[in-house]
């Protein structure tokens, strides 16, 4: 795996150093936090490449990326498991809050809802195995880092998932139009799972059934809808204020 820009080095540095196989650093970048880097590579010895030639591209970046001057190589994106999520409130003993996600594809929309999730103090996120983002450089990037500070679990079956934290005590919220509700009439202090759709489909019937609540978020009627992203992040803040920002 390959990521790049500072803040998502440094993170990655930070939460998972042992993961980095080398690290790229242009030497027109050298100054202020891509100093840092450099630092905090050499404290956890980790191969280290500076590069003078301006021309220079690294393997495997893509063209239109924006590195800051910075990309590190890594072995694969360590997923989390369902249980290491609970472990993440049990640990805090924090009323549980988990994202769930159903065909979300977009590589932006997944890193922003990773950045949100970690920003309004989500315990894990959980995305399916297929027909939807993983977790690449990309991602990693939009999410300014934040997907080395929140577990993410890869599953099979989302129902089983969403079923596993229901026997955990956990109520589920649907984000979704096909509801009058909005979300700020609902109880969100509760145990919550809050599951997303992709913003073609939504949620699929199946996950819908799953549901014990329906929710949406009202908008301006001239507009369709709201990005996923955004949506996400509006139900967690709603999440938060209504929990009175306990942290």
């Amino acid at each position: 795996m390959i990521i790049w820009g500072i803040n998502p080095v440094l993170e990655a540095i930070k939460e998972n150093h042992q993961k980095i196989e080398r690290i790229i650093l242009f030497k027109r970048a050298l100054a202020g936090k891509v100093y840092r880097v450099l630092e905090l590579a050499k404290k956890h010895d980790i191969p280290i490449k500076i590069v003078d030639d301006p021309s220079f591209h690294p393997p495997k970046v893509p063209p239109q990326a924006n590195t800051q001057g910075v990309v590190a190589y890594l072995s694969e994106f360590q997923y989390s498991s369902l249980e290491d999520i609970e472990k993440a409130w049990t640990d805090t003993k924090e009323t549980p809050l988990v994202v769930a996600l159903d065909g979300v594809t977009d590589p932006q929309n997944l890193g922003s809802i990773l950045r949100a999730s970690v920003s309004l103090f989500a315990h894990g996120v959980v995305i399916p195995k297929h027909r939807a983002c993983e977790v690449t450089g990309t991602v990693i990037k939009a999410s300014s880092g934040g997907a080395f500070k929140i577990p993410i679990a890869k599953v099979t079956n989302l129902k089983h998932a969403i079923s596993h934290f229901k026997k955990l005590g956990l109520y589920v919220l649907c984000l979704t139009h096909k509801t009058e509700t909005p979300i700020f009439e609902l109880d969100l202090s509760i145990p919550l799972v809050i599951i997303a759709g992709s913003e073609g489909s939504g949620i699929r019937p199946s996950l819908l059934k799953e549901c014990d609540y329906l929710g949406k978020i009202p908008i301006n009627p001239t507009m369709e809808s709201l990005n996923v992203s955004q949506a996400v992040a509006i139900a967690l803040y709603e999440v938060n204020r209504q929990r009175g920002f306990v942290k």
